[in-house]
């Protein structure tokens, strides 16, 4: 899909959100692929762009600066970046409110004490969420859904939960800001250990300790073996409990090359105190 198209599809963007994903692409130039970055800021783009069927207010230029979000009892809710919506309010839960958000006021949001992690906002959006064969997503007219905004210490954010502790992807995990996932000393260290993805074959010393149960996307994993990115095996080091490796195959177009290339090795993922932890 062209990224016309899937603006067409989920509303407008402004100028500003286009102008953070260039700001975050330099940011992670030097760790990402060329193609890892550009499918980060078209996830941005998606992110904000969905629309709410409330009246829209008169916007300054800078009225938008980041994804859609709203603040519910002091925490920061901000749109799901795998664009989740549904016609049916998922069970357990119930109105709570209503907020302005992304420019737009007076939107009804639902919550559910069980799953405090999330918030669902009723809007207006020209997909069901879905996507066909060839991963483009699937049209609809116009209509009022449901949409998941998430915490946003978990929201983006690739997790594992082994043996009842929490590893976060170094991809995903953030060691600068207000509230950086890890200490940026930790991150740095682990990164020049190990980098931050593998190719070929694993560390000596890892074992496979099996395929890990998917539990969603926007989850917050546990149990035994648990992710909320996919179903991949994972691989872990009975005398390195800082970290565990997931299986991962991806792809690279160089610049100036024609065609992709296949590659296939290990994500890093490093030992993480999670906030939101059951």
């Amino acid at each position: 899909m062209k990224a016309n198209d899937l603006l067409d599809m989920i509303g407008e963007t402004d100028d500003s959100i286009i102008e953070e994903a260039k700001q975050r692409k330099k940011l992670f130039a030097p760790r990402w692929s060329k193609w890892a970055t550009i499918a980060a800021c078209l996830c941005l783009v998606v992110a904000v762009a969905i629309p709410s069927i409330s009246h829209r207010q008169p916007e300054s230029p800078n009225e938008m600066d980041g994804p859609a979000s709203l603040i519910v009892n002091s925490t920061t809710y901000i749109i799901s970046s795998h664009l989740a919506v549904t016609d049916e309010l998922p069970e357990g839960f119930a109105k709570a409110g209503e907020a302005a958000v992304g420019g737009f006021e007076s939107c009804s949001y639902f919550t559910n004490p069980d799953v405090p992690e999330w918030i669902y906002v009723y809007q207006e959006v020209s997909t069901d969420g879905t996507v066909d064969a060839t991963g483009t997503l699937n049209r609809t007219e116009p209509h009022g859904a449901y949409v998941r905004y998430v915490d946003e210490r978990i929201r983006g954010k690739d997790l594992v939960c082994y043996n009842g502790e929490y590893y976060i992807s170094m991809w995903s995990a953030d060691y600068y800001g207000n509230n950086p996932d890890v200490s940026s000393e930790y991150y740095n260290k682990m990164e020049s250990t190990y980098g931050i993805r593998i190719e070929g074959e694993a560390l000596d010393g890892f074992v496979s300790a099996g395929i890990a149960e998917f539990s969603g996307h926007d989850t917050i994993p546990s149990g035994t073996l648990v992710s909320n990115e996919s179903a991949s095996e994972v691989y872990v080091n009975f005398n390195d409990p800082d970290i565990i490796l997931v299986f991962a195959r991806w792809c690279t177009a160089p610049v100036g090359e024609k065609g992709e290339t296949n590659h296939s090795g290990y994500n890093v993922y490093i030992h993480y105190d999670c906030p939101l932890a059951p």
